[in-house]
């Protein structure tokens, strides 16, 4: 009889054992060695800018294109580079002192580096966070001063903390694959100077 019990009881223990294996191998796999990935992704942001001469913030709207590259060490945490460079300008109007400016700015180009800790969610998807440091520089363009024609132009670096969420659709039960992705982050939070936006794009994983 004792015998038996345990038999029946090593079976039972073997059998819970090899089911939490499959499970743990199919929802959430342990990599063997790190993965690695590089993609491609479309950002808009959102800027606001304080004026130095009237303290009037204005808030242009950019549009960026760039790449990132990054290091998956586990289903749970990577590590990523990003680089970018801006599309396009978005025109600003401000009132001074001496007159009104008019002009255009636009973000000449941006990197950072970034952890990521992520949770993965059935085996199609991840939901992750974003902690890191970005730089940027934005040119400014004057070309009209109280209705008359001028040109200048100046440009500005500015690198902050950053941080975001954002959310990774994926087939995590292949080794490689593409993946496609949405985040939202804040870029920069300074007295002066204001950058966040959504990015959307696409990873290669390998």
């Amino acid at each position: 009889m004792v015998i038996h019990s345990l038999i029946t009881g090593s079976c039972l223990l073997m059998a819970v054992g090899a089911n939490a294996q499959s499970y743990s191998a199919t929802t959430f796999p342990l990599y063997a060695q790190p993965e690695y990935y590089a993609g491609l992704n479309y950002a808009q942001l959102q800027s606001e800018i304080e004026s130095d001469a009237t303290d009037e913030v204005f808030s242009p709207n950019w549009h960026t294109l760039g790449i990132n590259l990054g290091i998956q060490p586990s289903p749970y945490l990577a590590f990523e580079a990003r680089y970018g460079k801006g599309v396009g300008s978005g025109d600003y109007k401000v009132s001074t002192t001496f007159g009104s400016v008019k002009g255009n700015t636009n973000v000449r180009h941006y990197f950072g580096f970034y952890v990521l800790p992520q949770m993965p969610i059935q085996n199609v998807m991840s939901v992750y966070g974003l902690l890191g440091w970005t730089k940027a520089k934005a040119e400014l363009e004057v070309t009209e001063f109280n209705n008359m024609p001028v040109y200048g132009k100046v440009s500005e670096s500015e690198d902050d903390f950053s941080y975001g969420v954002g959310v990774r659709f994926r087939d995590m039960r292949r080794p490689d694959g593409v993946a496609f992705f949405a985040e939202y982050a804040q870029l920069i939070d300074r007295s002066k100077v204001d950058v966040s936006g959504l990015m959307l794009g696409l990873s290669w994983h390998f």
